[in-house]
């Protein structure tokens, strides 16, 4: 079945599968951060996508959900955020990257004792603070790849640049943040030779800050000009 629903998703015009390969912060049930799939499903889901030239990315928050991602062969971990020891080798035996999504918890934690949450999932934002916090430096520790991304959607748009200062933080230098969000980014996808740098051939997908991104990535937090294939957006 889960072979089954891969190759629907293609045939109806999918870019990349995504799968809850755990349960959510935000979901409201006090329980299911770990793997929601076997291992043999999880499995099925990558070797078919695989089959017919998609990535798979996962969201996971529990260890052993995360494990069993990277250990099926799942391209990407979003969240990652109980990542530990055993799942972060498997990640980068697999070449499994990470991407951490700082900011979402950032803006969810914004909304702390405002009502928006219900009582259970607040009590699982606050169990996860400490973790996010250093997430990117617990991957990076075991040689995990960290790629920029977003989870636009659970905060404000317009902000999603936060997030590179936010993975410096934890101890990226300003040029790796910078691929993060570029080259690296681009491999995730499968199209590093088609955007993530300025480039002949490459989509001319360009911006502007007043300052140097290598001496402090958070410049690109104030944009003054943008060129999405060669036009110049007003």
């Amino acid at each position: 079945e889960c072979a089954a629903k891969v190759r629907l998703a293609s045939q109806n015009g999918s870019d990349v599968i995504k799968i809850t390969a755990t349960g959510g912060v935000l979901s409201q049930q006090g329980r299911g951060l770990e793997a929601h799939f076997t291992p043999a499903e999880m499995k099925a889901i990558a070797d078919t996508a695989h089959s017919l030239g998609l990535k798979v990315m996962a969201h996971a928050h529990g260890a052993r959900g995360i494990q069993q991602a990277a250990e099926a062969g799942i391209d990407s971990i979003e969240h990652g955020t109980y990542l530990d020891e055993a799942a972060a080798k498997a990640m980068k035996a697999s070449g499994t990257v990470l991407v951490p999504t700082l900011m979402a918890l950032e803006g969810v934690s914004e909304g702390l004792g405002k009502g928006v949450y219900t009582p259970v999932v607040e009590d699982k934002i606050r169990a996860v603070q400490p973790l996010m916090a250093s997430l990117v430096s617990r991957a990076r520790q075991y040689g995990v790849t960290v790629a920029f991304g977003t989870d636009a959607g659970v905060y404000q748009h317009g902000r999603n640049a936060e997030e590179l200062g936010l993975m410096k933080k934890q101890g990226m230098t300003d040029r790796e943040v910078l691929a993060s969000a570029t080259t690296v980014a681009a491999k995730v996808l499968g199209m590093e030779n088609q955007i993530g740098k300025l480039a002949p051939g490459y989509s001319a997908d360009i911006i502007a800050v007043d300052g140097n991104p290598l001496a402090d990535v958070t410049v690109l937090e104030e944009v003054d000009f943008v060129m999405v294939r060669g036009r110049v957006i007003e």
